[in-house]
């Protein structure tokens, strides 16, 4: 997630919608929790929303997101083993 908010602000957007099958992480932003072992995450990711005049962040089934989760497995095997 941290990585897809710096490459919005990157790409200059200013709304943007995040979606992520991490239930613990999406419902730890939203509710503004802190957990101890996503301090430094979610520290991050509460500064980077500032930078976005609107920003959301939601929950979505992982069966939902299989093949993007493969694709973006796949890229960085690729660009790991062939930097």
């Amino acid at each position: 997630m941290l990585t897809a908010m710096e490459q919005a602000l990157l790409w200059d957007y200013k709304q943007i919608s995040f979606e992520s099958d991490s239930k613990i992480l999406v419902t730890a932003i939203q509710e503004g929790s802190n957990i101890s072992d996503l301090h430094g995450i979610l520290s991050d990711i509460r500064a980077l929303s500032e930078c976005f005049s609107s920003v959301s962040f939601h929950w979505v089934n992982r069966s939902s997101v299989m093949a993007a989760d493969m694709v973006a497995k796949q890229t960085l095997k690729a660009f790991v083993t062939n930097p």
